[in-house]
């Protein structure tokens, strides 16, 4: 049994929602060199320099799909034990690639969500007059979605991003 609980701790959500949230999602070919990844977010992120408006009606902050998919190598992994015939080993062996599949996603879902929050910050930061610290503390608290709060600092809390909008280059106008 000891191996079964092993495998559903890492099993938080029900398998319903998580083929829910797979099927939001692109399938992707088979890639030697990916092969843990079996989905993509659907669409293109748009680049650094377009509005942060544009960038979150995107998607390009949303939650990672690697987390889906790290919850449904998983499930297949916990699909494939059979506990009243098998030992330890032949488990362990069954399980062997869901298992790096589901620690391969893991990396891959913590270090993408890392990415996003700090793009997050630079975008905000830049689009509106605030800091770092300031968006920290207001993010934690905020109950709403991305949107929701872009557009409370667009129309409440910040200078609008037209204000905030650096002048083109060259000399500076005269007084």
């Amino acid at each position: 049994m000891h191996f079964n609980c092993f495998l559903d701790s890492f099993i938080t959500q029900p398998e319903e929602v998580v083929e829910q949230e797979l099927s939001k999602l692109q399938p992707l070919n088979y890639n030697k060199f990916m092969w843990w990844r079996t989905h993509a977010q659907k669409g293109r992120p748009l680049g650094k320099r377009a509005p942060l408006l544009d960038r979150i009606k995107n998607g390009d902050f949303d939650f990672s799909c690697y987390y889906w998919q790290a919850q449904s190598a998983a499930i297949q992994a916990r699909k494939k034990l059979d506990l009243s015939t098998d030992d330890y080993q032949k488990q362990y062996e069954k399980t062997m690639v869901d298992v790096a599949r589901y620690r391969r996603l893991l990396a891959d879902y913590e270090k993408e969500e890392n990415d996003r929050l700090e793009a997050i910050y630079d975008a905000f930061t830049t689009a509106f007059k605030i800091t770092k610290d300031e968006l920290m503390d207001e993010l934690c608290n905020w109950t709403g979605d991305l949107l929701s709060y872009y557009e409370f600092c667009n129309e409440f809390k910040y200078a609008t991003p037209a204000e905030n909008r650096k002048r083109g280059r060259g000399r500076p106008r005269k007084s």
